[in-house]
């Protein structure tokens, strides 16, 4: 085998090896384009909106009631504080515990519900 043939040789795995890549690409990139689609789908459905308002709001007009509510503040919820064991105890002995003990009743029920990784 001679210069020329092995340099033959080399390209053709090069681009053997380029369009592996570009199929390889070409899979990852329709897989990003399902996960982002599937995203959306999950967005849209937690707006829990009925066809005539996901329509309307998708066609630029006015936002519904429900979502007015949550953009303005007046619907949304409380955010809930987790606290850790260390916080929570902390906190229960800054309050003033009830007779009986029943403070540490409920810090040992709720154990592990709010645990750190």
């Amino acid at each position: 085998m001679n210069k020329l043939e092995k340099i033959e040789l080399e390209a053709k795995k090069a681009h053997e090896k380029i369009e592996a890549m570009q199929t390889l690409l070409r899979e990852i990139e329709a897989q990003r384009s399902e996960q982002e689609n599937l995203q959306i789908i999950q967005q849209v459905r937690a707006l829990k909106l009925t066809r005539d308002e996901l329509y309307t709001f998708l066609s630029g007009g006015a936002l519904p009631a429900s979502l007015l509510e949550h953009v303005n503040g007046a619907g949304a919820p409380e955010p809930e504080t987790i606290f850790s064991r260390k916080e929570k105890k902390r906190r229960d002995k800054s309050n003033a515990a009830p007779p009986g003990g029943n403070a540490e009743k409920l810090d040992n029920e709720s154990e592990g519900a709010n645990d750190e990784v």
